[in-house]
């Protein structure tokens, strides 16, 4: 039997299965409390939530102590979610004004914030709800005094099975035992998704039903490339994975000494690591990142649902300067600005919109609020001395935005420099292109910058008028459609004529049929999760600047007529030809 899920993590693992359950919610009651009681409540509250914090606080301090563990940041974000005086507030406020327990009014305040997640159409803001379950059950179970036993007692290496798994529960999973797990639910962008590809744990989500149809002991195959499961195979099934899993560990194998990107006749391409606040940074020195391509500064305002200050905003930004300048290679940091708006909204920061993926977003929202793009600007340039730091600018659909931009920095420089405060004069700046556009019109957008980087995401999505998160158009989600090509094609070509370097960091970057193709037709620099750099590196290893060129013209060899589905399967198969071991380096 053979299950089909999310492809979540990649990687091969086969094993027994473990079944794992869950803690269960915690049980609460709700009852009504007399006005003169609201104190007390208050009170059992600020003591549950500093034990909460006590516990959170030892268990990162005990991570730290293992060297190499990805998955300190998930409970420094959950530190971060119990110490919001918002969301604390909103608690002793129903606890006050409504005259509940303080059980009831934890339960009514986290409903709250599940509900406006949930709502969110990006997967990995909906995946948040996971992380306020954890905060929630761990203040409950203070309040409540309830007791469960979530240590996963695994006796031999194993693929857990389970409905879905919090970071806490996670986190308590032996590694040493543990083979790779598949879930009922979840998705790609969930901080367990996050974590298992930070720990290269393969991993496949959204099987809807695998706990009910799988037994404790049974013999599992896990393909987190493909996001299948098979149950029970037969003896040649299981000699053919194993072989599988041997030849895909030595596919990816690099050279040590070969830099990452480095293309078989000496030339090569840069490779960079995305990643945002709250993630394992772990990864990206293990698969030898050159540089952070894409910090997301978004994940900053949403951890806290609120704005952050611009010494916290500081803090966060020197923190990625000095790490990046501890990688091989560029060693730089690209800060793209507040990417606010479209399904990434929050109370007091972005208002409702009648079609707000067309409203006042990203660059929009900066410009319409001069005094958080102004403080922002400030953090990043104050950062700028720790490191190499650049600055990114999102949704650009227009020279004026980019005027306005350069206007506001060159204010701040001064004001800075008058203040005695270092940075780097130098800073270079950048330009998002996401939208057709800034495509079309790249080169009076290179005046204003000092390079491209290309969103394949929102490009693909804008221009081929397809929500990349409604499934009911998720097949027109192509980034090899012969109009992407082209405003691809029409974006490189401003850019070498006015001499600028061009990055990719949306999703398609890690492909490793879509993001090869991009380096063919001329990208500078691939930027994507860190752990899917060792394949994408592999690849480039094999092929000349020669085999690029011959790659890059595989879309036109096929006529106008040409369709994004059949340019894709021409590419993949012109890369098994050339390359006799690619099929095992996707698995």
């Amino acid at each position: 039997m053979t299950l089909t899920g999310l492809a979540t993590a990649r990687g091969l693992a086969g094993g027994p299965a473990f079944i794992y359950r869950g803690h269960g919610e915690v049980p609460v009651s709700e009852y009504a409390i007399a006005a003169t009681r609201a104190d007390d409540e208050v009170k059992r509250l600020n003591d549950a939530v500093a034990v909460t914090k006590r516990d959170l606080e030892a268990l990162i301090a005990a991570l730290r102590e293992r060297t190499g563990r990805a998955d300190i940041r998930v409970f420094e974000c959950h530190l971060m979610i119990i110490e919001d005086e918002f969301l604390m507030n909103e608690v002793v406020g129903r606890i006050r004004n409504g005259l509940v327990n303080a059980e009831a009014a934890v339960r009514q305040t986290m409903d709250g914030a599940r509900s406006q997640f949930a709502k969110m159409n990006d997967p990995y803001f909906r995946e948040r709800v996971r992380d306020i379950d954890d905060v929630e059950r761990r203040l409950l179970k203070q309040l409540t005094g309830f007791e469960s036993n979530p240590h996963l007692e695994l006796k031999e290496p194993s693929v857990v099975i389970a409905d879905d798994l919090t970071p806490s529960e996670t986190v308590q999973l032996p590694k040493e035992f543990l083979l790779g797990f598949a879930t009922n639910g979840g998705s790609p962008t969930s901080h367990v998704a996050l974590l298992a590809r930070a720990l290269a744990i393969p991993a496949v989500t959204g099987l809807v039903d695998i706990v009910s149809r799988v037994e404790a002991g049974d013999t599992v195959l896990l393909d987190g490339t493909n996001g299948e499961v098979t149950v029970n195979p037969d003896a040649e099934s299981l000699a053919r994975f194993r072989l599988q899993e041997k030849r895909s560990r030595e596919a990816v194998a690099m050279d040590g000494a070969a830099l990452p990107g480095a293309l078989k006749d000496g030339g090569s391409v840069k490779i960079f690591a995305n990643m945002h606040p709250g993630i394992p940074v772990a990864a990206l020195k293990e698969n030898r990142a050159q540089g952070i391509g894409l910090y997301r500064s978004e994940y900053l305002w949403l951890n806290h649902e609120r704005e952050p200050t611009e010494e916290e905003q500081f803090a966060a930004y020197k923190s990625a300067a000095q790490f990046a300048s501890t990688l091989e290679g560029d060693g730089s940091v690209t800060i793209r600005m507040l990417d606010i708006g479209g399904d990434k909204t929050m109370k007091g920061i972005s208002s409702k919109e009648a079609n707000p993926f067309l409203g006042n977003r990203s660059i929009r929202y900066l410009l319409s609020r001069r005094e958080a793009l102004r403080m922002q600007m400030r953090a990043i340039l104050r950062a700028s001395a720790f490191g190499k730091v650049r600055i990114m600018y999102p949704m650009v659909s227009c020279v004026e935005e980019l005027r306005e931009c350069a206007r506001e920095l060159d204010v701040l420089k001064k004001t800075l420099a008058s203040e005695g405060i270092a940075f780097d004069a130098g800073i270079e700046t950048g330009a998002m292109i996401e939208v057709p556009s800034a495509a079309l019109n790249a080169g009076a957008l290179a005046d204003y910058v000092d390079f491209f980087s290309i969103g394949t995401n929102d490009l693909v999505q804008y221009t081929m008028a397809a929500d990349r998160g409604n499934e009911a158009v998720a097949n027109l989600y192509q980034p090899l459609n012969p109009a992407i090509i082209k405003l691809m094609s029409m974006t490189l070509s401003a850019a070498k004529e006015k001499g600028i370097p061009v990055a990719v960091c949306g999703e398609s970057a890690s492909d490793p049929v879509v993001g090869i193709f991009w380096v063919a037709m001329g990208v500078d620099a691939l930027s994507m999760s860190a752990t899917y750099i060792p394949v994408v590196s592999k690849i480039l290893s094999s092929l000349t600047r020669a085999d690029l060129d011959e790659y890059a013209k595989v879309p036109a060899s096929l006529g106008r007529d040409a369709t994004a589905a059949g340019i894709f399967a021409a590419c993949r198969e012109w890369m098994s030809a050339k390359l006799p071991g690619f099929a095992d380096l996707l698995s």
